[in-house]
Protein backbone atom coordinates (compact mmCIF):
# COMPACT_ATOMS: atom_id res chain seq x y z
CA UNK A 1 0.00 0.00 0.00
CA UNK A 2 2.73 1.99 0.84
CA UNK A 3 4.23 1.49 -2.64
CA UNK A 4 1.57 2.74 -4.12
CA UNK A 5 0.80 5.74 -2.10
CA UNK A 6 5.24 7.19 -3.39
CA UNK A 7 3.82 6.52 -6.90
CA UNK A 8 0.82 8.57 -6.92
CA UNK A 9 3.06 11.30 -5.79
CA UNK A 10 6.12 10.42 -7.68
CA UNK A 11 3.60 11.15 -10.59
CA UNK A 12 1.76 14.08 -9.62
CA UNK A 13 5.25 15.68 -8.85
CA UNK A 14 6.55 14.96 -12.74
CA UNK A 15 2.93 16.32 -14.18
CA UNK A 16 3.06 19.53 -12.38
CA UNK A 17 6.85 20.27 -12.98
CA UNK A 18 5.41 19.28 -16.95
CA UNK A 19 2.54 22.01 -16.41
CA UNK A 20 4.74 24.49 -15.06
CA UNK A 21 6.91 24.17 -17.77
CA UNK A 22 4.55 24.06 -20.72
CA UNK A 23 3.27 27.66 -19.27
CA UNK A 24 6.94 29.34 -19.39
CA UNK A 25 7.21 28.01 -22.65
CA UNK A 26 3.56 29.50 -24.28
CA UNK A 27 4.45 32.55 -22.37
CA UNK A 28 8.23 32.98 -23.83
CA UNK A 29 6.56 31.98 -26.96
CA UNK A 30 4.16 34.94 -26.92
CA UNK A 31 6.32 37.20 -26.05
CA UNK A 32 8.41 36.45 -28.82
CA UNK A 33 5.36 36.75 -31.20
CA UNK A 34 4.55 39.95 -29.61
CA UNK A 35 8.27 41.14 -30.28
CA UNK A 36 8.55 40.53 -34.22
CA UNK A 37 4.94 40.99 -35.34
CA UNK A 38 4.59 41.67 -39.20
CA UNK A 39 4.74 45.41 -40.58
CA UNK A 40 3.17 45.99 -44.01
CA UNK A 41 4.64 48.57 -45.73
CA UNK A 42 2.94 49.95 -49.03
CA UNK A 43 4.72 49.53 -52.55
CA UNK A 44 6.64 52.47 -53.95
CA UNK A 45 5.33 53.78 -57.04
CA UNK A 46 6.67 54.64 -60.34
CA UNK A 47 6.58 58.29 -60.26
CA UNK A 48 7.52 58.22 -56.61
CA UNK A 49 10.63 56.17 -57.76
CA UNK A 50 11.40 58.50 -60.40
CA UNK A 51 11.96 61.61 -57.61
CA UNK A 52 14.05 59.78 -55.68
CA UNK A 53 16.28 58.29 -58.18
CA UNK A 54 15.96 62.22 -59.80
CA UNK A 55 17.59 63.35 -56.28
CA UNK A 56 20.22 61.26 -56.39
CA UNK A 57 21.35 62.07 -59.78
CA UNK A 58 20.45 65.81 -60.09
CA UNK A 59 21.23 68.92 -58.26
CA UNK A 60 18.58 70.46 -56.88
CA UNK A 61 19.55 73.67 -57.10
CA UNK A 62 20.41 73.34 -60.73
CA UNK A 63 16.55 72.04 -61.78
CA UNK A 64 15.29 75.31 -60.00
CA UNK A 65 17.60 77.21 -62.04
CA UNK A 66 16.67 75.21 -65.31
CA UNK A 67 12.90 76.20 -64.88
CA UNK A 68 14.20 79.97 -65.93
CA UNK A 69 14.83 81.46 -68.75
CA UNK A 70 17.22 84.70 -69.78
CA UNK A 71 16.73 86.60 -73.37
CA UNK A 72 18.75 88.44 -75.00
CA UNK A 73 17.19 90.88 -77.98
CA UNK A 74 18.30 93.25 -80.66
CA UNK A 75 15.49 95.50 -82.71
CA UNK A 76 15.22 96.76 -85.81
CA UNK A 77 12.53 99.09 -85.77
CA UNK A 78 10.50 101.82 -87.63
CA UNK A 79 8.10 104.02 -86.24
CA UNK A 80 5.31 106.87 -87.04
CA UNK A 81 4.92 110.00 -84.47
CA UNK A 82 1.52 111.79 -84.78
CA UNK A 83 1.38 115.02 -82.39
CA UNK A 84 -2.60 116.23 -82.36
CA UNK A 85 -3.22 119.47 -81.08
CA UNK A 86 -6.63 120.28 -79.90
CA UNK A 87 -8.03 123.06 -77.56
CA UNK A 88 -5.49 125.44 -78.81
CA UNK A 89 -4.70 127.98 -81.41
CA UNK A 90 -1.80 127.98 -83.82
CA UNK A 91 -0.10 131.02 -84.64
CA UNK A 92 2.32 131.98 -87.43
CA UNK A 93 3.72 135.45 -87.19
CA UNK A 94 4.73 136.77 -90.52
CA UNK A 95 7.46 139.27 -89.47
CA UNK A 96 9.08 137.37 -87.62
CA UNK A 97 8.13 133.66 -88.13
CA UNK A 98 7.74 132.39 -84.63
CA UNK A 99 5.35 129.48 -84.31
CA UNK A 100 3.44 129.41 -80.96
CA UNK A 101 0.66 128.03 -79.53
CA UNK A 102 -2.17 130.07 -77.20
CA UNK A 103 -5.08 128.46 -75.05
CA UNK A 104 -8.22 128.29 -77.35
CA UNK A 105 -9.93 131.98 -76.87
CA UNK A 106 -6.85 133.95 -76.34
CA UNK A 107 -6.01 134.54 -80.19
CA UNK A 108 -8.61 137.91 -80.34
CA UNK A 109 -5.52 139.80 -78.02
CA UNK A 110 -8.65 140.02 -75.79
CA UNK A 111 -7.25 138.38 -73.11
CA UNK A 112 -3.95 140.44 -71.21
CA UNK A 113 -1.04 139.08 -71.23
CA UNK A 114 -1.25 136.50 -73.70
CA UNK A 115 -0.07 132.77 -72.98
CA UNK A 116 1.90 131.89 -75.75
CA UNK A 117 4.31 128.66 -75.71
CA UNK A 118 6.41 127.22 -78.54
CA UNK A 119 8.88 123.99 -77.93
CA UNK A 120 5.89 121.91 -76.83
CA UNK A 121 7.15 118.73 -78.04
CA UNK A 122 9.52 118.17 -74.69
CA UNK A 123 8.97 121.36 -72.49
CA UNK A 124 7.13 124.53 -72.92
CA UNK A 125 8.90 128.07 -73.71
CA UNK A 126 6.70 131.08 -72.73
CA UNK A 127 7.08 133.74 -75.26
CA UNK A 128 6.14 137.56 -74.66
CA UNK A 129 3.94 138.12 -77.00
CA UNK A 130 1.99 141.55 -76.11
CA UNK A 131 -0.86 141.09 -79.30
CA UNK A 132 -1.68 138.76 -82.47
CA UNK A 133 -2.01 141.46 -84.98
CA UNK A 134 -3.14 140.92 -88.43
CA UNK A 135 -0.05 139.95 -89.71
CA UNK A 136 -0.23 136.63 -87.53
CA UNK A 137 -2.00 133.23 -89.15
CA UNK A 138 -3.83 131.78 -87.22
CA UNK A 139 -5.82 128.17 -87.07
CA UNK A 140 -8.18 127.15 -84.20
CA UNK A 141 -8.09 123.70 -83.70
CA UNK A 142 -11.44 123.61 -82.67
CA UNK A 143 -12.99 123.72 -86.34
CA UNK A 144 -10.00 122.00 -87.95
CA UNK A 145 -8.07 119.53 -86.63
CA UNK A 146 -4.01 119.89 -86.54
CA UNK A 147 -1.80 117.04 -86.66
CA UNK A 148 2.04 116.79 -86.75
CA UNK A 149 3.78 114.02 -88.18
CA UNK A 150 6.80 112.23 -88.49
CA UNK A 151 8.72 109.57 -88.81
CA UNK A 152 11.80 107.69 -87.03
CA UNK A 153 14.04 104.10 -86.35
CA UNK A 154 14.14 102.59 -83.09
CA UNK A 155 16.53 99.78 -82.45
CA UNK A 156 16.53 99.42 -78.97
CA UNK A 157 18.33 96.13 -76.83
CA UNK A 158 15.88 94.25 -74.42
CA UNK A 159 16.58 91.83 -71.52
CA UNK A 160 14.54 89.19 -70.29
CA UNK A 161 13.89 86.75 -67.54
CA UNK A 162 11.21 84.30 -67.67
CA UNK A 163 9.77 81.21 -65.68
CA UNK A 164 8.62 78.51 -67.77
CA UNK A 165 5.49 76.11 -66.98
CA UNK A 166 6.09 72.74 -69.07
CA UNK A 167 3.79 70.89 -71.73
CA UNK A 168 2.35 67.49 -70.11
CA UNK A 169 2.97 64.34 -72.14
CA UNK A 170 -0.65 63.83 -72.54
CA UNK A 171 -0.12 60.54 -74.11
CA UNK A 172 2.28 58.99 -71.56
CA UNK A 173 -0.82 60.33 -68.93
CA UNK A 174 -3.45 58.21 -70.82
CA UNK A 175 -1.50 55.27 -71.10
CA UNK A 176 0.20 55.04 -67.40
CA UNK A 177 -1.63 57.79 -65.54
CA UNK A 178 2.05 59.16 -64.42
CA UNK A 179 2.64 62.96 -65.12
CA UNK A 180 5.61 63.06 -67.36
CA UNK A 181 6.42 66.65 -69.32
CA UNK A 182 8.37 67.57 -72.42
CA UNK A 183 11.35 69.96 -72.84
CA UNK A 184 9.05 72.08 -75.15
CA UNK A 185 7.33 75.22 -72.89
CA UNK A 186 3.44 75.58 -72.54
CA UNK A 187 3.64 79.12 -71.12
CA UNK A 188 6.39 81.53 -70.39
CA UNK A 189 5.70 84.50 -67.05
CA UNK A 190 8.88 86.79 -66.92
CA UNK A 191 9.70 90.74 -67.07
CA UNK A 192 12.56 92.57 -68.08
CA UNK A 193 13.74 95.97 -69.31
CA UNK A 194 14.89 97.53 -72.55
CA UNK A 195 16.82 100.49 -73.70
CA UNK A 196 17.52 102.53 -76.84
CA UNK A 197 17.23 105.73 -79.00
CA UNK A 198 14.07 106.97 -81.35
CA UNK A 199 15.56 108.71 -83.91
CA UNK A 200 13.76 111.10 -85.83
CA UNK A 201 14.14 110.95 -89.64
CA UNK A 202 13.34 114.68 -89.91
CA UNK A 203 14.10 117.67 -87.93
CA UNK A 204 10.68 119.03 -88.08
CA UNK A 205 7.24 117.79 -88.14
CA UNK A 206 5.23 118.02 -90.86
CA UNK A 207 0.99 118.93 -90.74
CA UNK A 208 -1.63 119.74 -94.31
CA UNK A 209 -3.70 121.70 -92.88
CA UNK A 210 -2.58 124.89 -93.35
CA UNK A 211 0.31 125.73 -95.66
CA UNK A 212 1.09 129.01 -94.45
CA UNK A 213 1.58 127.60 -90.63
CA UNK A 214 3.88 125.03 -91.97
CA UNK A 215 6.20 122.84 -90.40
CA UNK A 216 7.13 122.62 -86.70
CA UNK A 217 10.66 122.13 -85.94
CA UNK A 218 11.76 119.83 -83.53
CA UNK A 219 14.56 120.69 -80.56
CA UNK A 220 15.18 117.27 -79.81
CA UNK A 221 15.81 114.87 -83.10
CA UNK A 222 16.57 111.81 -80.47
CA UNK A 223 14.89 110.85 -77.43
CA UNK A 224 16.94 108.16 -75.57
CA UNK A 225 13.97 106.23 -73.41
CA UNK A 226 14.03 103.19 -70.91
CA UNK A 227 10.96 100.59 -70.38
CA UNK A 228 10.08 98.40 -67.90
CA UNK A 229 7.76 95.91 -68.22
CA UNK A 230 6.35 91.97 -67.50
CA UNK A 231 5.32 89.69 -70.26
CA UNK A 232 3.47 86.47 -71.10
CA UNK A 233 4.51 83.91 -73.83
CA UNK A 234 1.68 80.91 -75.26
CA UNK A 235 2.69 78.14 -77.06
CA UNK A 236 0.35 78.09 -80.31
CA UNK A 237 2.44 75.58 -82.44
CA UNK A 238 5.29 73.39 -81.96
CA UNK A 239 6.77 70.59 -84.67
CA UNK A 240 10.39 69.31 -84.53
CA UNK A 241 12.47 71.72 -83.87
CA UNK A 242 10.26 75.23 -84.23
CA UNK A 243 7.57 76.37 -82.61
CA UNK A 244 5.30 79.67 -82.85
CA UNK A 245 4.51 81.70 -79.51
CA UNK A 246 2.29 84.80 -78.87
CA UNK A 247 4.31 86.82 -76.94
CA UNK A 248 2.49 90.01 -75.19
CA UNK A 249 4.21 92.49 -73.18
CA UNK A 250 3.34 96.07 -71.49
CA UNK A 251 4.54 97.92 -68.67
CA UNK A 252 5.99 101.63 -68.27
CA UNK A 253 8.29 103.75 -69.87
CA UNK A 254 10.21 106.68 -70.20
CA UNK A 255 12.52 109.58 -71.77
CA UNK A 256 15.67 110.53 -69.99
CA UNK A 257 15.04 113.23 -67.81
CA UNK A 258 18.01 115.66 -69.54
CA UNK A 259 15.60 115.60 -72.68
CA UNK A 260 12.24 116.80 -71.25
CA UNK A 261 10.56 118.43 -68.95
CA UNK A 262 9.69 115.49 -65.67
CA UNK A 263 7.46 118.09 -64.01
CA UNK A 264 5.14 118.42 -67.22
CA UNK A 265 4.52 115.18 -68.94
CA UNK A 266 2.66 112.36 -68.16
CA UNK A 267 3.78 108.98 -69.45
CA UNK A 268 0.76 106.70 -70.85
CA UNK A 269 1.44 102.49 -70.28
CA UNK A 270 3.37 100.68 -73.50
CA UNK A 271 1.65 97.48 -75.04
CA UNK A 272 3.72 95.28 -77.20
CA UNK A 273 2.20 92.30 -79.27
CA UNK A 274 4.40 89.81 -81.39
CA UNK A 275 4.68 86.51 -82.78
CA UNK A 276 7.85 84.54 -81.91
CA UNK A 277 9.14 81.56 -84.38
CA UNK A 278 11.56 80.05 -82.63
CA UNK A 279 14.24 77.75 -83.56
CA UNK A 280 15.48 75.33 -80.99
CA UNK A 281 19.11 74.22 -81.14
CA UNK A 282 19.11 72.36 -77.76
CA UNK A 283 17.41 71.97 -74.55
CA UNK A 284 19.31 75.19 -73.17
CA UNK A 285 20.09 77.23 -76.35
CA UNK A 286 16.94 78.74 -78.94
CA UNK A 287 16.93 81.68 -81.18
CA UNK A 288 13.85 83.61 -82.45
CA UNK A 289 12.33 86.33 -84.60
CA UNK A 290 10.14 87.83 -83.26
CA UNK A 291 7.80 90.35 -85.77
CA UNK A 292 5.53 92.85 -83.17
CA UNK A 293 4.10 96.38 -83.09
CA UNK A 294 3.97 98.65 -80.06
CA UNK A 295 1.89 101.04 -79.17
CA UNK A 296 3.30 104.11 -76.90
CA UNK A 297 2.75 107.89 -75.74
CA UNK A 298 2.70 110.60 -73.80
CA UNK A 299 1.17 113.97 -72.53
CA UNK A 300 2.88 117.22 -71.96
CA UNK A 301 1.08 120.21 -70.15
CA UNK A 302 0.77 122.96 -67.95
CA UNK A 303 -2.10 124.59 -66.38
CA UNK A 304 -3.36 125.80 -69.33
CA UNK A 305 -2.18 123.93 -72.01
CA UNK A 306 -1.99 120.06 -72.82
CA UNK A 307 -0.27 118.52 -76.07
CA UNK A 308 -0.29 114.74 -76.79
CA UNK A 309 2.20 112.79 -78.37
CA UNK A 310 1.90 109.29 -79.75
CA UNK A 311 4.12 106.31 -81.02
CA UNK A 312 3.54 103.40 -82.74
CA UNK A 313 6.56 101.09 -83.36
CA UNK A 314 7.13 98.13 -86.38
CA UNK A 315 9.68 95.71 -85.28
CA UNK A 316 11.46 92.97 -85.83
CA UNK A 317 13.31 91.43 -82.98
CA UNK A 318 16.12 88.94 -83.25
CA UNK A 319 16.30 87.31 -79.95
CA UNK A 320 18.81 84.35 -77.97
CA UNK A 321 17.00 82.06 -75.62
CA UNK A 322 19.24 80.66 -72.72
CA UNK A 323 18.75 78.23 -69.94
CA UNK A 324 21.54 77.19 -67.24
CA UNK A 325 21.76 73.68 -67.85
CA UNK A 326 20.06 71.20 -65.69
CA UNK A 327 23.14 68.58 -65.79
CA UNK A 328 27.06 69.60 -65.95
CA UNK A 329 29.41 68.53 -67.99
CA UNK A 330 32.12 65.82 -66.91
CA UNK A 331 35.33 67.12 -65.85
CA UNK A 332 36.77 63.89 -66.42
CA UNK A 333 38.37 64.13 -69.70
CA UNK A 334 38.29 60.08 -70.29
CA UNK A 335 34.25 60.26 -70.51
CA UNK A 336 33.80 60.65 -74.11
CA UNK A 337 30.09 59.86 -73.87
CA UNK A 338 28.96 62.25 -76.26
CA UNK A 339 24.78 61.63 -74.63
CA UNK A 340 23.11 61.87 -71.21
CA UNK A 341 24.37 59.45 -69.33
CA UNK A 342 25.11 58.50 -65.82
CA UNK A 343 28.23 58.50 -64.17
CA UNK A 344 29.58 57.94 -60.62
CA UNK A 345 26.19 58.58 -59.37
CA UNK A 346 25.79 61.50 -60.72
CA UNK A 347 23.92 62.90 -64.43
CA UNK A 348 26.16 64.65 -66.64
CA UNK A 349 25.75 66.05 -70.59
CA UNK A 350 28.22 65.16 -72.87
CA UNK A 351 27.59 67.61 -75.40
CA UNK A 352 28.17 71.91 -75.01
CA UNK A 353 24.71 73.75 -74.28
CA UNK A 354 24.13 75.08 -77.58
CA UNK A 355 24.38 71.47 -80.00
CA UNK A 356 21.73 69.09 -79.27
CA UNK A 357 21.73 66.53 -76.14
CA UNK A 358 21.21 63.11 -77.52
CA UNK A 359 21.99 63.31 -81.28
CA UNK A 360 21.44 59.63 -82.93
CA UNK A 361 24.97 59.34 -83.96
CA UNK A 362 27.54 58.03 -81.66
CA UNK A 363 31.15 59.29 -80.23
CA UNK A 364 31.71 63.38 -80.62
CA UNK A 365 33.08 63.37 -84.15
CA UNK A 366 37.25 63.16 -84.53
CA UNK A 367 39.30 66.26 -86.71
CA UNK A 368 40.87 64.60 -89.75
CA UNK A 369 44.92 64.24 -87.67
CA UNK A 370 42.76 62.46 -85.06
CA UNK A 371 41.50 60.11 -87.63
CA UNK A 372 44.64 59.79 -89.32
CA UNK A 373 46.74 58.91 -86.30
CA UNK A 374 44.18 56.40 -84.58
CA UNK A 375 43.97 54.33 -87.85
CA UNK A 376 47.83 54.80 -89.54
CA UNK A 377 47.66 50.91 -90.53
CA UNK A 378 43.79 51.24 -92.32
CA UNK A 379 45.40 54.32 -94.21
CA UNK A 380 48.89 52.62 -95.41
CA UNK A 381 46.36 49.67 -96.79
CA UNK A 382 44.86 51.59 -98.72
CA UNK A 383 47.35 53.61 -100.19
CA UNK A 384 49.09 50.35 -101.02
CA UNK A 385 45.82 49.01 -102.95
CA UNK A 386 45.62 52.11 -104.31
CA UNK A 387 49.40 51.93 -106.13
CA UNK A 388 48.95 48.37 -107.13
CA UNK A 389 46.24 49.39 -109.38
CA UNK A 390 48.77 51.70 -111.45
CA UNK A 391 47.32 54.99 -109.73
Amino acid sequence: MKRIIYFLVIICTLSSINIDAEAQLFKKKKKKANLTGFVLEEAETPEERQKRLRRQLVNPVRSVLNKFNFSIEKSLGYFTYQNPLENVSIVRNRNNNNLFIVPLGQEGGATQPINAFNNWQTRFTELNVNNIGNESEVVRTNATPVVYKNVGRYNPYVFRLSFSLKKLDKGHFERTGEKRYLNEDLLRLGGGIGFGAMKFKRDYNRQDTDLFIGDYNLQETKLSTTKMFGSITYNLFSRSDFSALVDVYGGVWRIKSEQISDSNVDYDPFFNVGIMLQRTFSKYFKGYIRPNIEMRGYTLANELISTEHKFTVFSIDLGLLLKYPIYPRNKYKADMVQMEHVFNGKMYRGRPFYRKQNPRYGQRRNSRKERSSNFPIINREKSKKGGGNGN
